[in-house]
């Protein structure tokens, strides 16, 4: 028993005090996604016109005009009122063709959205871009929870980092939902970003290194679940609360089972095992023993602390960038991970201008993302990973170019839900591939820098949103072109299917030339997870 998952199988593999863990790890990811798209309801923008209180007055109705002709009269403008004026004399109408800015604010219709701070802060007309920024501060805030929050993981430890970043986005979440002004507002929800994303980061990293690898890549892909999950209950918090600010706060309660279940969550014994904290490490492997009612072999310490990992020691990060080809695979990675999160948040926070109910459009898009993971996961361990990942990621460009010339309606959402089954089935799949391409001393560096790369990408989409304004079809050609150009650049990556995981740069090197093995694949990830289930 020279490694850890050597006394992971002895202990019982993925059984109680791992299903336990993971129950953690799924409502961190579940409440991710309530926090990431809340502004798609809370910052909603319905029908809205200027205020005018001469339309209000008996000015209007004197004029021998109806109360509904008054109304219409109001309602002729979003952005711009009409200069009308009444004739004292002869009490008619006289309208004139000039206008002028919405001096008196504006009406909101309230039949699709309720109260949203668009509404209270009037981010609307001139001012309605604030509201797809306030969504990049957001996901700028993915940043921080991907670099410093990680950084804090691997430095202090899983579980301090699990409680400070679970404490802080409960905080973040109640005081955003109390902001007087968007700066305040944006500020905070930069806040909530960081510390959730670090949360559900650090929760993943957790749940793979408690895994076997039977189990990891499944326990990688189905994690997402979850977070679909969070669309659907989302859609229904948008359908019945009429409050932005009680709706904010109903996307705190999760924290409340989180609490709960944070006792049962311990440190990663890896992680300590890596920091040479054998004692510390020794307490929660015989802990994870007795949940599980198996016996440990005794001496199991002795031999790990005997194993030396030699390979794991040689080479730093940035023989990644020293050498071209390991360069190029990045560069190819990095670019890919971009266009990922580009065109999945950019299809994401756009299900409003499909032509059907927005709260319908939203449902569908999450659940779409259940049967996706499951099908990623399937088609990467019976087709391989260029295959499955490259291929999906054309199909999916090529759903949101079939998006631009369908009609509003439910045909238009099928070619958009196809594109989205399309690109979070290939989201999960490149995490998966990009861990296989690089040596293990610059793989944490490798998928670390490509997380960076799809946060820009999360920022730039909202923004890019924008562009329909000037042109509709604008944003769906840029999802559509890159997602077909990064598919097709998937297929100059090597192909890891049955193949061990690299240990050193030529092991990365000799990818294109290694045949797969069945014996290589069969016990490092995808082992039978219904065996494991049913033991």
């Amino acid at each position: 028993m020279k490694t850890f998952d050597d006394v992971l199988q002895a202990t019982g593999g993925f059984d109680w005090y791992q299903w336990r863990t993971y129950f953690f790890v799924c409502i961190a990811i579940f409440l991710e996604c309530l926090l990431t798209f809340t502004q798609v309801f809370t910052g909603g923008t319905g029908e809205f016109w200027c205020e005018s209180s001469k339309f209000q007055t008996g000015e209007c109705l004197d004029s021998n005009k109806t109360s509904e002709e008054c109304k219409r009269l109001g309602q002729l403008a979003s952005c711009m009122s009409y200069n009308f004026t009444f004739d004292e004399d002869e009490k008619q109408l006289q309208e004139y063709v000039k206008t002028m800015p919405c001096e008196e604010g504006w009406v909101f219709d309230h039949s699709v959205y309720g109260n949203t701070f668009t509404e209270e802060w009037e981010l609307v007309c001139d001012k309605s871009a604030v509201t797809n920024v306030l969504q990049s501060v957001y996901l700028s805030g993915f940043l921080v929870g991907c670099t410093l929050l990680a950084f804090m993981s691997d430095g202090f430890g899983r579980y301090p980092t699990l409680v400070v970043c679970g404490a802080m986005t409960c905080l973040s979440t109640l005081a955003s939902a109390a902001s007087p002004h968007p700066i305040v507002f944006g500020a905070l929800r930069f806040c909530v970003a960081a510390f959730s994303h670090g949360l559900s980061l650090t929760s993943f990293v957790i749940s793979t290194e408690m895994a076997t690898p039977s189990m990891r890549v499944y326990v990688g892909a189905f994690l997402w679940i979850p977070f679909a999950i969070g669309y659907v209950v989302l859609s229904a918090l948008g359908k019945y609360i009429n409050s932005w600010r009680l709706f904010i706060l109903l996307t705190a309660a999760p924290f409340i089972p989180m609490i709960l279940a944070i006792v049962y969550v311990d440190e990663s014994p890896r992680w300590l095992l890596s920091k040479e904290r054998y004692e510390d490490a020794d307490k929660i492997i015989q802990k994870m023993a007795r949940t599980n009612r198996k016996p440990l072999p005794s001496h199991y310490l002795t031999n790990l602390e005997e194993s030396k990992d030699v390979v794991a020691k040689e080479g730093n990060m940035l023989d990644v960038l020293r050498n071209p080809v390991l360069r190029l695979y990045l560069l190819n990675l990095l670019y890919n991970w971009f266009v990922q999160s580009f065109v999945y948040y950019g299809l994401s926070l756009s299900t409003s201008s499909l032509g059907v109910d927005v709260f319908i459009a939203f449902c569908i898009s999450g659940a779409v993302e259940i049967p996706s993971c499951i099908f990623g996961a399937f088609t990467m361990a019976k087709f391989g990973r260029k295959i499955s990942t490259g291929g999906l990621m054309i199909f999916g460009g090529l759903a949101c170019f079939a998006t631009i010339f369908a009609p509003l309606g439910p045909v238009r959402v099928t070619f958009a839900m196809l594109g989205k089954f399309a690109i979070t089935a290939s989201f999960s799949n490149i995490y998966v591939h990009t861990a296989e391409i690089f040596p293990t001393p610059m793989r944490v560096f490798s998928v670390g820098t490509c997380s960076v790369a799809a946060r820009v990408g999360g920022i730039i989409a909202p923004l890019i949103l924008v562009l329909e304004k000037f042109w509709a079809s604008l944003p769906l050609i840029l999802f559509a072109s890159s997602s077909i150009l990064a598919g097709l650049l998937v297929f100059f990556l090597p192909e890891t299917k049955g193949k061990l995981m690299p240990d050193t740069i030529e092991d990365s090197l000799n990818l294109k030339t290694i045949p797969s093995s069945k014996e290589a694949n069969a016990p490092r990830a995808y082992g039978s997870m219904f065996d494991t289930l049913n033991r």
